[in-house]
Parts: C-alpha cells; structure tokens; sequence
C-alpha cells in the first residue's frame, strides 16, 4: 500500500476542462477537485504527452526514463536528461508541452499522474 497525504493550499492558475487523454494514461479516479491517471511506460517504449495542468507524479514502479523537450516558441528550447525513478519519488510538476519519454530501463515504469483542478 503507498498513501500519499497532499496539502494543496489554493487552487491551481491553470487546470483543464475535460481528462486528459493520452497514450499510455489511464484514467483510474475521479473526484471533485481531482483525476488520477496511471501512466504505463514499458522497456524501451517511447511516449509523447501534454499536461495542460499542474500535478503530483507519485512513482509505483520505478525505471529510468529519459526525457526530452524543445520548443521553437521558447528561442529553440532542448533539453534532455536522465531520471532515476524509485518507488515512492513524488514531484509537483509544472504544465508542460511535447515532453518526450522513453523508458530505457528493463522494468515497466508505472507513475500516478494526480491533476489537481
């Protein structure tokens, strides 16, 4: 069992409309001021998404990811890195266009994406 307590002091200044649906993500719960959505990255695979809102990643299963952004908006933003992710890790992250992911680990990688609204 992993519980995690979470104190959102005031609503967030962007959050979407409708769930999010993507490649990968499952929505799992519903709720008035949230959605959980189980995200599935297996070895080796490749995945692209927008969260056009603020949330809490919380790792099930961890692996290593690597990430990559860029943006032509954003002067010719590229960024790319390496995650090691272990089971219990949780960030609040920011919303975020075109992350790439790719799982270059052996082990599934599972993360809880919380969107809060």
């Amino acid at each position: 069992m992993l519980c995690i307590d979470v104190e959102v002091l005031k609503q967030p200044p962007i959050s979407a409309a409708i769930p999010l649906v993507a490649p990968n993500h499952e929505l799992i719960k519903t709720r008035d001021k949230i959605r959980v959505y189980k995200l599935t990255i297996n070895p080796e695979e490749s995945i692209e998404v927008t969260y056009p809102f603020f949330y809490i990643s919380v790792v099930l299963i961890g692996g290593n990811l690597q990430s990559h952004l860029s943006s032509a908006a954003a002067g010719n933003l590229d960024l790319s890195w390496t995650s090691r992710l272990e089971k219990g890790d949780v960030y609040w992250k920011e919303p975020v266009t075109g992350l790439k992911q790719k799982n270059i680990g052996e082990n599934t990688v599972v993360i809880y994406i919380a969107e809060w609204r």
